[in-house]
């Protein structure tokens, strides 16, 4: 039987051995974990202190899940009184990928096996997370500890053993060590033992450290592994607060990079060539599977690309009885494609932007992988005689405002229906904000953007828009608003200035509207106005919680309910940016109910008086969408 050897068939066969590689599953998951609450110091129920804990551990799950983790986070929640301040950090042990899964699991463990103690640290095989009521962040510490050794034995001539994991613990001291103060001081290396016998190795220092406190913790935790910890054994770690060091004789973090690196598909490549695949490849094949790379993303491109005619023809050459809607940024038109009868939504954008072709074919690219069940689903794509026209899944049931302030379907929306509509548009910007590989702030969220599917589930509609069309999404502010005024938040409509915070304040407007049934803004004459959030923040201020509920509800809720997403909306729409919860954190008040809320301020445009900040509705219309 005769063999031919085929360069690109070999090379197409490596790329999908790379993709499996790269999105396998979490079988890679930890297997080791170990915890301690180092302190007998412990916090009272409901106090302060564990508000500020419970802030603090938002605040690392949700730097830990950012597409922006760059292995290493550390904070600090400030309490009015200094025994309420707690300081906290989460380390990513080289393998980024799975440090987030790493970090959240973590602090579910410390939460529940560390309830109440003031001071608890957590190893694992992907991260270090730690907490405690004393600042720790630029002091070596050793203690508390933790040893692991493997079970066998070194069965060859240990003195030859020895020496080479003395040589990879030496290179490894360096090599972490050397690293300036702030980055990332982090080593990975392997020796060799035999001819088909390796040693990997890796030393880690938390970032703060100096480069002696660093040098110090490594070398007492690597004198500890070798002279007693994992003596005589194939392999062992020893795991400190400061630093952990750590070797085995199988490659335990496949495809590991440095921390602080962004692993593209590249740099994947490399790594694994170099370790695995140089003995059979030679630089032509090395070129050739870039090659198929480049054609996989233009067949992906192409896929996402429709011709004008048959976008023509599913919208009966955009009709006015298939227009179903129109925004800031264009016109949309129900259509059915006619090759497969498929109903779309298409967005037909204004002739506006300055955006180049290969910008935007880049950003719609993006956008379009983005897919959540709290989404609209983007679907391609259409350029062609300067028009720019965006396709995405049509979703049967309108829109929210539809169901909140139209008379006839006013009463269709039942509580159940209305909390499960809040908490999925929660999930869905939480997505955004945190658990894509985009950071996407949507800045214009409102009842409109809010589609809803057969079964009432809430989808959000035109994120990514400012990418889409050419405005720097992650600028710190802008002259070019693209929002509605009523959801946007006061430092954005009037300075211009934006972050995730604004769309959190548009949710906590959007959840009062869905929980009174009423607009932001309701207009009683000419020129005098009672805003939704003056109302609620008075309500709310008085006691007199249910009397800001939906009548139509009548004795169909739950109260509890009811109260956690008013007092949620309101501390959604304060108006100090910094005093706003994260998405994170709102979502950690929904699925905890035992967790006590913090007592929202005044919100942002609050009236003291009738007379104060009148504006007509021409004035706030001229604000408008733009």
């Amino acid at each position: 039987m005769s063999f031919s050897f085929n360069p690109k068939l070999f090379s197409i066969l490596l790329f999908y051995i790379l993709g499996f590689l790269i999105f396998a599953p979490a079988e890679t998951a930890s297997t080791f974990s170990h915890y301690n609450c180092t302190s007998m110091n412990t916090y009272a129920r409901n106090s302060t202190y564990q508000f500020n804990i419970n802030t603090l551990l938002t605040a690392l799950s949700s730097k830990a899940s950012a597409s922006t983790n760059q292995g290493f986070y550390n904070t600090t929640i400030s309490g009015i009184n200094t025994s309420d301040t707690i300081y906290g950090l989460f380390m990513c042990t080289g393998y980024i990928e799975l440090c987030g899964e790493c970090v959240r699991n973590s602090i579910k463990t410390l939460a529940s096996r560390c309830a109440f103690n003031k001071e608890a640290i957590m190893w694992s095989d992907e991260c270090m997370v730690r907490y405690s009521n004393r600042s720790f962040f630029n002091t070596m510490e050793e203690k508390p500890s933790s040893c692991v050794q493997n079970k066998e034995d070194y069965r060859g001539v240990l003195e030859s053993f020895n020496k080479v994991l003395r040589s990879l613990m030496e290179d490894l001291l360096t090599q972490a060590s050397e690293a300036p103060m702030g980055s990332n001081k982090f080593a990975f290396k392997k020796e060799m033992i035999s001819e088909d016998k390796f040693l990997f190795g890796l030393a880690q220092c938390i970032p703060n450290l100096s480069k002696d406190n660093c040098r110090q913790c490594l070398g007492d935790a690597m004198a500890y592994l070798q002279t007693s910890c994992a003596r005589g054994k194939i392999g062992g770690r020893v795991l400190y607060p400061s630093c952990i060091v750590r070797y085995d004789p199988y490659l335990f973090h496949p495809l590991l990079l440095p921390i602080g690196k962004k692993r593209n598909l590249g740099a994947l490549a490399t790594t694994i060539i170099f370790h695995a695949l140089v003995p059979v490849m030679n630089d032509f094949l090395i070129l050739n599977f870039f090659g198929v790379v480049g054609e996989e993303i233009t067949t992906e491109m192409n896929s996402l690309q429709f011709d004008f005619r048959s976008i023509q023809e599913a919208t009966n050459k955009f009709s006015v009885e298939n227009k179903i809607g129109e925004g800031g940024f264009g016109s949309v038109y129900w259509g059915m494609l006619p090759n497969n009868g498929q109903e779309i939504a298409v967005k037909r954008l204004t002739r506006n932007s300055s955006q180049g072709a290969t910008e935007f074919k880049n950003e719609v690219l993006l956008i379009a992988k983005l897919q959540h069940r709290n989404l609209v689903r983007l679907l391609g794509f259409c350029m062609e005689r300067d028009e720019k026209i965006l396709i995405y899944e049509f979703v049967h049931n309108k829109s929210l405002d539809y169901y909140l302030f139209s008379r006839e379907n006013h009463r269709k929306l039942t509580w159940p229906e209305r909390y499960k509509i809040i908490r999925g548009i929660a999930r869905g910007i939480l997505y955004l904000h945190e658990d894509s590989h985009l950071k996407i702030i949507h800045r214009d969220l409102k009842p409109s953007n809010i589609l809803l599917d057969s079964k009432m589930n809430a989808k959000i509609s035109d994120f990514g828009l400012a990418r889409i069309i050419g405005i720097d999404q992650m600028q710190g502010n802008t002259s070019i608003i693209a929002g509605t005024y009523g959801y946007m938040s006061p430092e954005y409509a009037m300075l211009g200035q934006f972050s995730v915070k604004s769309d959190v304040f548009s949710f906590g407007v959007i959840i009062l509207e869905i929980v009174t049934g009423k607009r932001n803004v309701d207009f009683n004459g000419v020129d005098s106005i009672v805003d939704l959030l003056s109302h609620a923040w008075k309500k709310w201020r008085d006691g007199k919680i249910l009397e800001l509920l939906d009548p139509t509800l009548a004795h169909m809720f739950f109260e509890t309910e009811v109260n956690r997403c008013i007092q949620i909306g309101l501390l959604c729409v304060q108006e100090n940016p910094q005093q706003r919860p994260t998405m994170a954190t709102i979502a950690l008040y929904f699925n905890c109910d035992a967790m006590d809320l913090p007592l929202p301020k005044e919100p942002a445009f609050f009236m003291h008086g009738s007379t104060e900040s009148r504006m007509t509705k021409k004035e706030f219309d001229d604000l408008g969408v733009i």
